[in-house]
């Protein structure tokens, strides 16, 4: 890998992986482990490239196994209601549990990065499947997961 320097204090710097980072936001909860980062020796620390956050939740959100429970359809003009996709019944107001799963996020030119992320599910008492929430909540809530898990890092954006 190519030396680069802090921005901060344009100290050399050196490609490291960090320990244990977590987030969450409206009940979903991640864990990081291993994300690669550039660290000066004055202890600045950022991403190795300005597009890597972008690129680490994209390629995460395709790893297969990462999210096994379909999401519930959302139904309803002003009020929205989520609804079994499998036989259309409405869900509880409540999430009753949490769905974890753990992936090996492969980056390239990287080790792989270690991700566990938890998110609630409904159980759907027409069908009894495991639903969570509709797509749209699913992926803002684990983007504000990760940046809430970036930022207990202390990496400045870009």
């Amino acid at each position: 890998m190519t030396t680069t320097v802090c921005r901060q204090c344009n100290a050399d710097t050196e490609l490291k992986h960090l320990g244990r980072l977590e987030g969450e936001d409206s009940g979903i909860h991640i864990v990081i482990e291993g994300l690669p980062a550039l660290d000066c020796v004055n202890g600045h620390t950022r991403f190795p490239t300005p597009e890597f956050p972008l690129q680490f939740i994209e390629t995460m959100m395709n790893a297969d196994g990462l999210i096994t429970a379909e999401p519930a359809v959302e139904k309803g003009l002003f009020r929205k209601r989520a609804h079994c996709p499998g036989c259309g019944k409405e869900l509880p107001a409540e999430t009753g549990d949490t769905s974890s799963h753990h992936v090996q996020v492969n980056l390239p030119d990287n080790d792989p990065v270690a991700v566990e992320l938890a998110v609630p599910v409904y159980r759907c008492t027409g069908c009894n499947q495991e639903i969570t929430l509709p797509k749209t909540g699913v992926e803002r809530g684990v983007m504000q997961a990760v940046a809430n898990a970036f930022r207990s890092a202390n990496i400045p954006p870009g």
